[in-house]
């Protein structure tokens, strides 16, 4: 049997405002369930989108990514991956679309250089066409922060050539997430096919207000897709996130190189927390934890909002924080560089209203 180092899914409940072609408008209701699985050395990743038109009609799509490495040498990985997708309307249409890409990657400790290329096919109106896609690029991360920067030219059953150059910009700092893109498409061919082919750009924000819900808001363009013949158009929306579950740990991207070795692989965790009351209503935080960047903490005592612990210069291993609060009963979690949150060692694990675990800090 095969477990997953990492395992996170979540579903999406939202509305969105669509115009199509300049010309099309829609709103549309959503479900969006997500699952992804991380392994040393693969990824899995798939979506479902369900949709409903406040104007009648509806339509579902989905998507599975699959990828796994192979290092050939210290800084050189090669990626083998697949990619299966399609849609289905009430009206009886239909899209599909496959692929099977390799690519290599040149690693440094906090970027990548990329080299691929992808065949299969897509289908929509009763015909399929051939695809053939390439790929090359750069990304790198920094801290809370990572982007990536590619360059993909296409060709459709030898009729249809074009090349998208694209930047993706993603930051995350205590509960908020970020992420920018922005692109264009370069091709003689593609005055034939309207105005919405040439520039995109979209922003998306996601809030954690509680450990497991968080609201999303998502603005933005998006292209053409000559490979199944859906018009580009123009979108805003606005959705609450919920994770349904979190097994197992992942390193932090400020902590993990681009390409990690069995020595490189060495999560940090937490051997001691305490909780101790200072006067009445001044409570003092401390853990001890190895190897860590930066330690927080949140509970129901500070509204769900994280406090950052400080460390200890005399000894680096022990963070430490104070928190106004009167004695009582509080839930709390943890969580180490960034990563996701835990019941703190020592606490009662408790099931929260969202299926989660949070721990019990009793404060007398």
């Amino acid at each position: 049997m095969i477990s997953a180092q990492r395992v996170e899914t979540d579903l999406d409940v939202g509305v969105a405002v669509l115009r199509y072609a300049d010309t099309l408008n829609a709103t549309t209701f959503g479900l969006t369930p997500h699952v992804s699985a991380d392994w040393r050395e693969m990824t899995l990743d798939a979506a479902a989108t369900y949709s409903q038109f406040t104007s009648g009609g509806s339509a579902l799509q989905g998507s599975i990514l699959f990828a796994r490495s192979f290092r050939l040498k210290d800084d050189l990985l090669y990626e083998i991956g697949g990619f299966a997708g399609g849609s289905t309307h009430n009206d009886g249409s239909n899209t599909g679309q496959g692929l099977v890409d390799t690519k290599l990657r040149f690693a440094f400790r906090r970027a990548d250089l990329f080299l691929g290329v992808a065949a299969g096919r897509a289908c929509y109106g009763g015909s399929c066409s051939r695809l053939l896609i390439g790929e090359s690029g750069v990304s790198a991360v920094r801290g809370p922060a990572s982007g990536a920067v590619t360059f993909t030219p296409s060709m459709v059953s030898d009729s249809i050539r074009y090349a998208d150059l694209q930047g993706m910009f993603f930051w995350s700092r205590d509960q908020l997430d970020v992420g920018v893109s922005a692109g264009h498409r370069f091709g003689d061919q593609l005055q034939e096919f309207g105005t919405d082919t040439r520039t995109w750009a979209s922003f998306s924000a996601t809030q954690w207000v509680r450990p497991r819900i968080g609201i999303v808001l998502g603005a933005g363009s998006y292209p053409m897709d000559l490979t199944q013949g859906f018009p580009g158009g123009r979108f805003a929306s606005l959705s609450v996130r919920i994770r349904t579950g979190t097994y197992g740990q992942r390193l932090s991207a400020a902590e993990t190189p681009a390409i990690a070795t069995d020595s490189d692989i060495a999560v940090p965790t937490v051997t001691e927390f305490r909780a101790v009351r200072e006067g009445r209503n001044r409570v003092t935080f401390s853990t001890t934890i190895t190897g860590a960047a930066s330690v927080d903490i949140t509970g129901d005592f500070t509204q769900w909002k994280p406090v950052a612990l400080t460390r200890n210069p005399l000894r680096p291993e022990v963070w430490s924080t104070s928190v106004s609060m009167p004695p009582g009963k509080y839930q709390m979690n943890i969580r180490v560089n960034t990563g996701p949150w835990s019941v703190p060692p020592g606490l009662l694990p408790l099931t929260d209203e969202f299926g989660g675990a949070v721990g019990l800090l009793v404060i007398e």
